[in-house]
């Protein structure tokens, strides 16, 4: 009976290895790990331009991350200082608005340096009025959307040019309206991703 039952055992495992003879090995498994980086590539930049109905210069430095990519879009947030003068009456009232905004950014690549984006803020400007003797201070609601084209000069420094549409509620100087407005730009920047 020891004889039987080793021989059944061994003619099981050779049942066993002669069905697994003609199938091919599997091939070994191999891991590949995702790359690894920042979760955020920060920005910082800046632009001077010029808007056309108040015939002036603006400035601006903005700082911000991209946030997510998605096939040829990359989505980014930042937060952007304006500053312009506006003169309003004849020149008699001369105003400075430093609009500050937070802003959401899609730029959609054209190519491997040439891209195009679109985006809008929302935010406060900070409005100082003086006419004569008079003067106030305010804050005020503002807003902008802009566009324009990017190129990467280099991985981490790109130059754009765009437009801009930017809107700042109206303010008050010795209760008088002092009307800010809405104005359209165009702008020539720099910016500096790290």
């Amino acid at each position: 009976m020891k004889h039987s039952t080793s021989l059944a055992i061994a003619l099981c495992l050779f049942s066993a290895a002669a069905a697994k003879a003609g199938e091919p090995a599997a091939a070994p498994t191999s891991y590949t790990p995702a790359a690894t980086g920042p979760l955020w590539t920060w920005f910082a930049g800046g632009s001077v331009g010029y808007f056309f109905d108040n015939e002036e210069a603006y400035y601006t430095l903005h700082f911000g991350a991209k946030i997510a990519e998605t096939g040829s879009v990359t989505h980014s947030l930042f937060v952007e200082g304006l500053y312009t003068e506006t003169e309003s009456f004849g020149g008699i009232v001369d105003t400075d608005v430093i609009p500050v905004t937070l802003n959401y950014k899609a730029d959609f690549a054209l190519n491997s340096k040439l891209s195009a984006y679109v985006g809008a803020g929302v935010g406060g400007a900070f409005v100082d009025s003086e006419a004569g003797a008079f003067s106030d201070d305010s804050v005020e609601l503002a807003a902008q959307v802009f566009a324009g084209l990017g190129y990467n000069v280099t991985d981490n420094f790109e130059i754009y040019s765009g437009v801009r549409w930017l809107w700042v509620d109206d303010s008050e100087i010795a209760n008088v309206s002092v009307e800010v407005g809405d104005d359209v730009g165009a702008e020539l920047g720099l910016r500096f991703k790290f």
